[in-house]
């Protein structure tokens, strides 16, 4: 950004002086993360922090929070942990994964992509694909009752397919958090696996009180949207988000 530039002067420049709209949209909603920076956010809690690319970019958006990054995955774990001893105690890492209900159950973590890993058992012919590792399953509630939850609080949730049981286990948390990202699709797994589509998600969370404001990220097929991380704010966030827009 040239150096006489304000932040807001310069994507006035982009908007009015190039006719840039749309670039300039797009570029201040990624800083602003949708405008969740216009809320004092003080706890983040990453469900399926994998290798912590999200957590990083919410403390550097976020630099006040305390993020908590829920990862089932031993070796990412260590990763996470590495990182956040660099934090200055502003990271806390929780190997476990997130569910309905508290349980011990086999984490398929997938042999080529980590981000493929799943509590979910593996389609017919796919077995060979996946590593069974045991793990400890809580849910969001009981989790949340070991934390100091400072507000605002912001969720993130990305759990390949099983986020409508996390949210199902965290209610009460949700009822008290201001915002949550989700990995959301459009249209239902053709493997028919009952993964929950953005309406089932969308559906779930107006029950607790929130909103759609819109589309962090957005994935595409052939020029059709297919799944996005979605976010979502309770209505009374949703309402000082449009006062400080």
């Amino acid at each position: 950004m040239p150096a006489s530039f304000g932040s807001r002067a310069f994507f006035r420049f982009l908007h009015k002086g190039l006719g840039l709209k749309n670039l300039a949209d797009y570029i201040e909603q990624r800083q602003k993360l949708l405008g969740l920076t216009n809320l004092e956010v003080r706890t983040v809690i990453d469900v399926g922090a994998n290798k912590g690319r999200a957590a990083r970019r919410f403390r550097r958006l976020f630099p006040k929070a305390r993020v908590c990054c829920v990862e089932p995955i031993p070796r990412l774990c260590r990763r996470l942990e590495q990182w956040a001893e660099t934090q200055g105690g502003a990271v806390e890492v929780f190997e476990l994964a997130l569910g309905r209900v508290p349980s011990e159950q086999p984490l398929y973590v997938h042999r080529q992509s980590d981000i493929l890993s799943t509590l979910a058992s593996p389609a017919p012919g796919e077995e060979a694909l996946y590593e069974p590792v045991p793990v400890r399953v809580e849910t969001l509630d009981r989790l949340a009752g070991e934390l100091s939850l400072a507000p605002d609080v912001l969720v993130k949730l990305d759990t390949e397919g099983l986020d409508l049981e996390v949210i199902r286990g965290g209610e009460e948390t949700l009822g008290r958090a201001a915002a949550i990202i989700v990995e959301a699709a459009f249209y239902p797994n053709p493997a028919g696996d009952g993964a929950p589509t953005f309406e089932d998600i969308a559906g779930a969370l107006r029950d607790l009180g929130y909103v759609y404001r819109g589309n962090v990220r957005l994935g595409c097929r052939h020029g059709t949207p297919m799944l996005a991380d979605v976010l979502f704010a309770r209505r009374e966030a949703a309402e000082r988000l449009a006062e400080r827009a």
